[in-house]
């Protein structure tokens, strides 16, 4: 049984128990409720609990090992339901905080143990399930969704002015912030524990980076069993249908599941008329593989669809791919499926734009110092390709976090005085959203990363593949749930044990999958980057869009807000509905971030001097 969502409040005026909700009381004699949500109106699941009632947990999300795992405490337990929180109750009476490393999955769970009065609170390995929290030395709250918090009194008076720069800038908040100041969420790898007030974070997982690397020779076996069997745990108990596009990712996701006799039941893709969408290429594809290929009408709302993604979310959501995914969930689970993505490739793989960026300097500083003295000329030279080359010769003399926030970055420094206004510059002082990214590589030292490559790896892994998932989430809210084969942790840990260059660019990138997944069924491409539903820039193509983008963007709700500088802001539109510059990313972080804004409902003046105190 998966269940979504969960919430957990202790100290807090008890609410209405619905059913299935257990409430107690902490060591203070203050209530203390769990309680899962009740997807589609159904009634909540039971709360887990030990054989004496001492240990109780709710879990969103699902545990793949959990087969595994029954075996091993079936016979010292009493395993009476099918609740996945059932499977961490007892692993918890046995290794105690400890137990957390023994699950592989996409989780999130809340855990009481009467026994010493306490809370512990987990994330996944990989931040595939966000988990947000808010404790003031009283009391504490917990959820999987932010809605949930910010309904309750006190938590969303305010929203944080630098969470919105960073999401405009990466396209995600860095944890542990949130859009609200008061809100905070847990790490991926991270567990937290609840006790006489106090909460205690620490980190119980993450990507390291050994001192003697795996030989190239031995990656093709090792990465093709890490992915049947990232691959089986994910179908396990399961009727899967796979989105497919024609890109690699899918397609060896495609591969590896016929190989091994579990192919999925169908494949999905979303077509949008006017967005150059490669269905053709997917249906190929699952020709080639034998499976019934279903083309989903890409008709959409946007609008709506929009306002409902951030709507479940809480927050802004990712790019325009984002709706098509929840489209698509919508007909996985219309037809009683489960939806497997290959969203996760490229951080895994090590195929981000930072990542090829980085590989690029790489290769750059191996030549002569002649030849690259040549090259800085040439970059200034008015002759073709100078841009592009100029963009390379600046990025050597970069450090590796300056490299990596400019191949993230939406918006430079030097461009965040135009675009925002006089109000949200005052509120924002000298904090920016780079300051988190410098953090992070030193994380990644300290995981024993020894150059850019590993640095740049560890980066994605925690700062890019949870905002991913954590928008795959928002879209499986209203449809079929959705899973990650690529998004393994152990996976994850086999690619970090291999040397930097054998993963630092796309080429590398597609010969390890390539070599892991070998010509498995005909049809699958050996040298083809990777693919977006629909990329922002294509997105601003479409007809509905285009005009929503008008509507939206314009004088009175941007002045309303007070966030952006109105005119700043109609000039990138008007030179993207002209075609005389890209800003498809930037205009629609402006656009979701916008959409959330028109939701918070509040006077353009209130958020920053609310921010600000």
């Amino acid at each position: 049984m998966s269940v979504r969502s969960f919430v957990a409040l202790a100290g807090w005026p008890e609410p209405a128990p619905a059913a299935g909700s257990w409430t107690g009381v902490d060591a203070g004699g203050r209530p203390l409720w769990l309680a899962h949500e009740a997807p589609g109106g159904r009634t909540p699941a039971a709360i887990a609990t030990n054989e004496d009632r001492t240990v109780r947990a709710v879990l969103a999300g699902a545990l793949y090992n959990r087969r595994e795992l029954r075996a091993l405490l079936g016979g010292r337990h009493a395993l009476a339901g099918h609740d996945d929180a059932e499977v961490v109750v007892h692993l918890y009476e046995e290794r105690g905080v400890q137990c957390v490393r023994g699950l592989r999955g996409a989780f999130a769970f809340v855990l009481w143990d009467a026994r010493l009065n306490r809370l512990l609170l987990a994330r996944d390995h990989l931040g595939l399930v966000p988990l947000y929290f808010a404790a003031d030395g009283r009391r504490l709250a917990a959820a999987t969704r932010l809605p949930v918090l910010t309904a309750l009194p006190g938590l969303a008076t305010a929203w944080d002015a630098t969470a919105l720069v960073a999401f405009v800038t990466l396209g995600t908040v860095p944890p542990p912030a949130t859009f609200h100041p008061a809100i905070r969420q847990l790490r991926p790898g991270e567990l937290a524990l609840w006790q006489n007030g106090r909460l205690r974070p620490q980190t119980y997982w993450q990507p390291i980076f050994p001192e003697r690397r795996m030989a190239r020779r031995d990656l093709a076996v090792l990465v093709r069993g890490q992915l049947r069997e990232a691959l089986r745990l994910r179908q396990a108990g399961a009727v899967t249908g796979l989105l497919l596009s024609g890109g690699l990712a899918p397609a060896a996701l495609l591969a590896l599941g016929v190989a091994e006799g579990r192919p999925p039941a169908h494949t999905y893709t979303v077509v949008v008329p006017g967005a150059g969408a490669d269905a053709d290429a997917a249906a190929t594809l699952a020709v080639a593989a034998g499976i019934e290929h279903v083309a989903v009408a890409g008709d959409l709302d946007w609008e709506g669809a929009v306002d409902a993604l951030v709507a479940a979310l809480g927050a802004p959501v990712g790019g325009p791919e984002v709706v098509l995914l929840q489209r698509a969930l919508a007909e996985v689970g219309r037809r009683g499926e489960v939806g497997l993505a290959g969203v996760g490739c490229e951080e895994i793989f090590g195929g981000t734009a930072a990542a090829v960026d980085a590989d690029r300097v790489r290769r750059f500083r191996r030549l002569p110092g002649v030849a690259r003295e040549m090259a800085a000329l040439w970059a200034r030279m008015p002759l073709p390709g100078r841009h592009a080359l100029a963009a390379l010769t600046a990025a050597e003399r970069l450090a590796p976090v300056e490299a990596y926030a400019r191949a993230v970055s939406a918006v430079g420094p030097a461009a965040r005085e135009t675009l925002y206004s006089a109000e949200t510059l005052a509120v924002l002082g000298d904090a920016g959203p780079w300051d988190a990214l410098t953090g992070l590589f030193a994380d990644a030292v300290n995981a024993g990363a020894t150059d850019a490559a590993d640095a740049v790896y560890f980066v994605d892994l925690v700062l890019r593949l949870p905002g991913a998932a954590a928008f795959g989430a928002a879209a499986a809210a209203v449809g079929a749930a959705l899973r990650l084969p690529f998004a393994d942790h152990r996976l994850a840990q086999l690619i970090a044990s291999i040397p930097g260059r054998a993963r630092a660019g796309a080429n590398d990138r597609q010969r390890l999958l390539r070599a892991a997944v070998g010509r498995l069924v005909p049809g699958v491409p050996a040298n083809r980057p990777p693919a977006r539903a629909l990329s922002p820039s294509a997105a601003w193509r479409v007809a509905p869009l285009r005009t929503l983008l008008a509507e939206t963007l314009t004088g009175a709700p941007l002045a309303r807000q007070g966030v952006f500088r109105v005119d700043a802001v109609e000039r990138l539109v008007r030179e993207q509905l002209a075609g005389e510059a890209d800003h498809g990313t930037l205009l629609w972080r402006l656009f979701v971030v916008t959409r959330w804004l028109e939701r918070q409902a509040r006077p353009a003046s209130e958020p920053a001097r609310q921010t600000g105190s």
